[in-house]
């Protein structure tokens, strides 16, 4: 057969083999390296939502509490305080997701989590952390304007949790990987 002996030829088609398996060896793996990131990428944005969940909770209680009308002082002074906590509380856990970023001249007086500058997203829960402690300081008087900064950082705060998670993004890929 053309010169070629068994052996030869055999080798040949071995090779032509091994390299056929390595070509979709590599197309195999290179598409799990994807689905690897797609995987932890949805799980971590899975924890932002379940934090960014717990805050809209947060925000939307402090935007009705600021809104309500004839209640006590007490009760503004008791819900201020617990919506007060609950959102210094949140603040702390979102750093673990947005940590700060950059430094400042007083970042050597500082713990590590809290050197740099905060990110846009915790400045809006932080907005609304001051607005529900001064919400304890409120008698009968207008609370309207309260109201409108809470409402305001609610709808930021919501942008910025979409920018971070990209729910379209996460809908594309769940489609594209449910063919598979």
């Amino acid at each position: 057969m053309f010169g070629f002996e068994t052996s030869d030829v055999v080798g040949v088609v071995s090779a032509g083999i091994s390299l056929v398996a390595l070509a979709i060896n590599l197309l195999i793996t290179r598409r799990q390296t994807r689905i690897s990131f797609e995987t932890l990428k949805f799980n971590n944005d899975s924890q932002v939502m379940n934090w960014a969940n717990r805050v809209v909770v947060a925000m939307s209680e402090a935007l009705h509490v600021s809104g309500a009308t004839n209640v006590s002082a007490a009760f503004l002074h008791e819900r201020g305080l617990s919506l007060s906590t609950n959102l210094s509380a949140l603040i702390d856990e979102g750093r673990w997701f947005f940590p700060n970023t950059g430094s400042r001249s007083t970042d050597g007086e500082k713990p590590g989590a809290y050197r740099g500058s905060r990110q846009a997203i915790l400045d809006h829960v932080f907005v609304v952390y001051q607005c529900a402690s001064e919400l304890q300081q409120f008698g009968d008087g207008s609370r309207e304007a309260l109201a409108g900064r809470i409402a305001e950082a609610k709808r930021h705060f919501v942008t910025e949790v979409q920018h971070a998670v990209d729910p379209r993004r996460r809908a594309w890929v769940m489609d594209r990987f449910r063919k598979y």
